[in-house]
Order: structure tokens, then sequence, then C-alpha cells
């Protein structure tokens, strides 16, 4: 849902800005995207640095390659996402917070999956 922040009342010229997102909360939020996605970035970087090593096979390459492509690729989109998210609704710091960490969440679910199916795996053999 986007939020306009500014108000222009009828009977005047002057717009008003009813934000009450504060640099604090850009900060924040940096931090908390950083800590949580400068992993799945730097991890995706050394894959792309190992696909170059001669000792390795073409196709372990080539997995590495794409394996290294993809991790960035999608860290650097969820970033750019939740920025851009974040800037389109968030009107105060605590919104800012907030979804950042319902973001997090989110990215997280699919590693939440893995370690059950990991989990459950188990059972099935």
């Amino acid at each position: 849902d986007f939020v306009y922040s500014w108000k222009c009342p009828r009977n005047s010229l002057e717009c008003s800005d009813e934000s009450d997102l504060q640099w604090q909360g850009w900060v924040i939020f940096s931090i908390l995207m950083a800590a949580h996605l400068l992993k799945d970035i730097i991890n995706g970087v050394k894959l792309l640095l190992f696909c170059g090593k001669r000792r390795h096979h073409f196709s372990s390459k080539i997995r590495y390659f794409w394996g290294g492509l993809f991790l960035t690729w999608i860290s650097a989109f969820a970033l750019y996402a939740s920025v851009v998210y974040n800037y389109a609704i968030a009107r105060s710091t605590t919104d800012i917070i907030a979804n950042a960490v319902i973001i997090i969440f989110v990215v997280d679910v699919d590693e939440y999956l893995y370690k059950g199916i990991v989990a459950a795996k188990s059972f099935w053999d």
C-alpha cells in the first residue's frame, strides 16, 4: 500500500510532509539488511571467483558460475526491492524497521524449509 506523506490543505498553497521517518531509521535498516544479506553476497562473489580456478573441471566451473551469479543477483535484488518498498510505504522509523524484519523473515523462509526437509529426510532413509 503506497501511502502519501504530503498533505496539502485546500485553503493553503503550502504542503507539509507528515512523515516521521528519520535518517536513523534508514541507518538501522541498512545495518539489518547488510547483516543479513552480506553473507550471501560474499559467498556468491567467492563462487564467481572460484569458477575461474584452473584446477576444476569445466562442468564444476559452470555450476560455480551459475550458483555464484544467482546467489549474488538474488541477494542484490532483495536489497534493491526492500529499499524501493520501504521508500514507497514507510512513514516512520518504526515502519522501516518492522518492514526490514518482515523482509528478512520472508527471505529466510526457504532456508527454514530446507532445514525442515533435511531433518525429515532422516525418517525417509
